[in-house]
């Protein structure tokens, strides 16, 4: 299999669109690959889904150069990401709610006795009586400002500079709570009072982009697009789990108490294994309902990283999901897999220091066509 040029590579970080930057993502694909997909397989006015859309990279995307983009994911935090960034408010009045919900702040009273240590080590007790308040009172499953707002909270919940909530925290993923916890004693680290309303605003001003055409994010398992109508799309670019590598509730546990889930039940939700052959009966299912929503013609781009076999060496999951997948629900493969090679050593295992998880060498672009 011949490696191909990867020309989004040359393109800017982010594409210069403000919304990328709204929240951090485990095993996110850069901006510029669904862009230069979007461009060379759609027109405007084209409806482009992502089934497994992350922060909601794809659907913003599609929405910025004149396409509907639909993303879908089983994750609430990514629900969250993608459904702020396809249907944004007018800036004046996401203001305005942020100026209301201020204002309400100060009549209330709040108990912090019954809050978790995990998350009372990590914040004030200013900042987060603050948290305690905001968590209450969005409502961002209804409501497009307060999912706006929620994006950005959950976007600073931790990190590194004073632009965060948190103590000094190593990454902009959740590390584990007694990781952190011998890490704020080994530091002597003192938790900062910070301004959740003020920081709001500063974010705002950062993060802020308002695309003209809007999109729609669904909270569905890509099995089952039960929201999507038959031969609607006209273009998909996804990235599927890689089996097991990535535990998106285990790296996103504070956020995900921000929105009052549980890291552990959301892991229950979402599918992950370390058997090939489960994994190849899950991609069956969902190639099978993407193949439903689309278009005669249409095409799907899938983003799949190789991965290690039971002796040590890497295995092309993408051709895997070509021959045992894909062919057999008679999908047209346009050209050879396209090889991309990862080198900037930003992976999972780099950054924990765990050589159970294997870092991606090539993730591989397997182009189909739909009959």
């Amino acid at each position: 299999m011949e490696m191909q040029l990867c020309e989004w590579k040359n393109s800017p970080k982010n594409m210069n669109n403000k919304l990328h930057t709204i929240c951090s993502y485990m095993a996110m694909f850069p901006p510029s690959l669904p862009y230069y997909f979007i461009q060379k397989y759609s027109r405007e006015g084209d409806i482009v889904l992502d089934p497994f859309a992350g922060r909601g990279t794809t659907p913003l995307e599609a929405c910025l150069n004149n396409r509907v983009g639909i993303g879908v994911d089983k994750n609430p935090l990514a629900y969250l990401l993608t459904r702020s960034k396809v249907n944004v408010p007018k800036k004046t009045k996401i203001e305005r709610r942020i100026d209301e919900l201020e204002g309400d702040y100060g009549s209330k009273k709040f108990s912090l006795d019954d809050i978790d240590w995990k998350i009372k080590m990590l914040y004030s007790n200013y900042t987060l009586k603050q948290l305690l308040y905001l968590r209450e009172e969005l409502e961002w499953k209804k409501d497009n400002a307060d999912a706006f707002i929620a994006a950005m909270i959950v976007g600073i919940m931790h990190g590194k500079t004073e632009g965060y909530l948190s103590i000094s925290m190593p990454n902009t993923f959740s590390m584990s709570p007694n990781y952190v916890k011998r890490f704020i004693k080994k530091y002597k680290l003192k938790k900062p009072k910070r301004n959740v309303f003020e920081l709001l605003r500063k974010k705002l001003e950062r993060c802020y982009q308002k695309p003209k055409i809007k999109g729609k994010a669904y909270c569905l398992d890509a099995r089952n697009l039960s929201r999507i109508n038959d031969k609607e799309i006209d273009l998909v670019i996804t990235s599927p789990p890689y089996t097991r590598v990535i535990t998106y509730g285990k790296y996103n546990w504070i956020r995900l108490w921000f929105l009052k889930e549980d890291s552990l039940d959301v892991e229950k939700r979402l599918f992950t294994t370390q058997s090939l052959n489960k994994y190849t009966i899950f991609m069956e299912d969902c190639l099978n309902e993407i193949k439903r929503v689309t278009k005669s013609g249409g095409t799907i781009i899938l983003v799949i990283g190789d991965v290690l076999d039971r002796d040590g060496h890497f295995y092309n999951l993408a051709e895997m999901i070509w021959e045992k997948c894909a062919e057999p629900l008679e999908f047209l493969k346009l050209h050879s897999i396209i090889s991309d090679e990862i080198n900037d050593g930003s992976n999972v295992s780099r950054i924990w220091n765990d050589k159970r998880i294997q870092p991606k060498k090539i993730d591989r672009i397997l182009v189909l066509k739909n009959p």
